[in-house]
């Protein structure tokens, strides 16, 4: 779940830039602007906000890349129940961004992002959600795994079979 949105202040740079290059550009705009827009109604979990990438992004843990359309992609950093909107542009330039911004921390996407007010949702109908359910959607059990166990389910994607007695 998110409970707040920050964002980098080159991200609105980006989107007027986008905006003069093209139909397709300024489609993957109006995409992410959506996308954020969902974020900040708050309570969401990360991965139902947007279209994801297909392989996700692994080289840099919590980051998420948002499809946007024609080649366009969104990514996000997720840290507990903060979600960090760093940066929006073409599959290449997001590519770039990740490998040059590899060693971030936490500490220093908070500074050089600003919040955004969450917008607090209609309940329609005035039911509470329960909000273990809503927890439930948004915990990762991979960290719950030991590694020996993922080793062992594993081991014939990674080379050499690891045998049950060896471990």
């Amino acid at each position: 779940m998110i409970k707040q949105v920050w964002v980098d202040p080159k991200i609105e740079k980006s989107l007027q830039m986008l905006r003069r290059c093209g139909k397709k550009a300024a489609l993957a705009v109006l995409a992410a602007q959506a996308i954020v827009a969902r974020m900040r109604s708050g309570d969401l979990v990360p991965a139902r906000v947007g279209t994801v990438t297909k392989h996700g992004e692994l080289r840099i843990k919590g980051v998420m890349k948002y499809d946007l359309g024609s080649g366009y992609r969104l990514v996000t950093f997720k840290h507990g129940r903060r979600l960090f909107v760093l940066y929006v542009g073409t599959h290449d330039d997001c590519h770039r961004w990740i490998e040059n911004n590899r060693d971030l921390t936490v500490v220093q996407v908070q500074e050089r992002c600003t919040p955004l007010p969450i917008e607090a949702a209609d309940d329609s109908d005035g039911t509470p959600q329960l909000e273990s359910i809503r927890e439930e959607e948004d915990c990762d059990p991979l960290p719950e795994i030991p590694e020996r166990v993922l080793r062992r389910i594993f081991s014939g994607l990674v080379g050499n079979p690891v045998s049950p007695s060896s471990l």
